[in-house]
């Protein structure tokens, strides 16, 4: 099968939304810029109010567009789910690649396995995640951590809020929107991925070309949280601190 020509794949905007995490939103950037091939794209960094230096550097990447979504603690909206359909509104490109901002792709498949594939039929692909959701009749969903569309199915097909409370997932409606409506989904597994391994069984993983770290936003913001949620497996000491060093030591980093 003759390889694709990188100059006829269809243009992306590559959206994530940010709050702090200056390693994990540059790694993003760097890692897209090395696998997205010769293609055009942009990245669409919608910024939360990040402190820890994250849209300095950003603001200097020619290939990044910035926005700025502060939240408050007090506001319903901007929250991620918003802030993610309010970049992906922003995109000047059709196909939409959304990564949570503690993902980035490993493969220079990544994109040809996913996005490539979207058509008339199939209007959503990326990484399945399979839990039970009460909202969710289907029992799996395409996980928005690595999620890509067409921006004419935002709003329609495609929701990234939480419409049904705690009864769906972030980004779950989208799913259940496009599969109610007879249409195609293009998922890729998700998989632990031992080469990242810190100790955890179940985090971090891969799935469709795209690593992904899980946990490093709410870590940051709200580790009690995730004590709660994880029984105590998952904490900055013994996830978070030791993930950067191999993150660091794997990608040869200097910040």
């Amino acid at each position: 099968m003759a390889e694709p020509d990188d100059h006829k794949l269809p243009p992306v905007s590559i959206v994530t939304v940010s709050a702090d995490g200056y390693l994990f939103i540059r790694l993003l950037v760097e890692r897209v810029r090395a696998l997205v091939g010769s293609r055009s794209y942009e990245i669409v960094v919608v910024d939360r109010g990040s402190r820890d230096g994250s849209r300095d550097w950003l603001k200097r990447q020619s290939d990044v567009r910035l926005m700025t979504r502060r939240q408050w603690w007090w506001q319903r909206g901007h929250r991620h789910g918003n802030a993610a359909e309010a970049g992906a509104r922003a995109a000047k490109f059709e196909r939409i690649v959304l990564l949570d901002s503690d993902a980035h792709p490993v493969s220079p498949d990544w994109l040809v396995d996913s996005v490539d594939r979207l058509d008339d039929h199939h209007r959503l692909a990326g990484a399945i995640s399979r839990e039970r959701h009460r909202g969710n009749p289907h029992g799996w969903y395409v996980h928005p951590h690595f999620m890509t569309f067409f921006k004419k199915d935002l709003g329609k097909l495609v929701m990234l809020r939480k419409l049904r409370g705690e009864d769906t997932d972030t980004g779950e409606e989208a799913t259940i929107r496009v599969l109610e409506a007879g249409l195609g989904v293009v998922g890729h597994e998700i998989a632990f991925a031992p080469e990242f391994s810190v100790g955890n069984p179940r985090v971090p993983t891969i799935s469709g070309g795209v690593f992904h770290c899980w946990y490093i936003s709410r870590l940051t913001h709200n580790e009690p949280e995730v004590l709660r949620e994880t029984g105590g497996a998952v904490t900055r000491a013994n996830y978070l601190d030791p993930l950067v060093r191999r993150l660091r030591k794997v990608y040869q980093l200097a910040f």
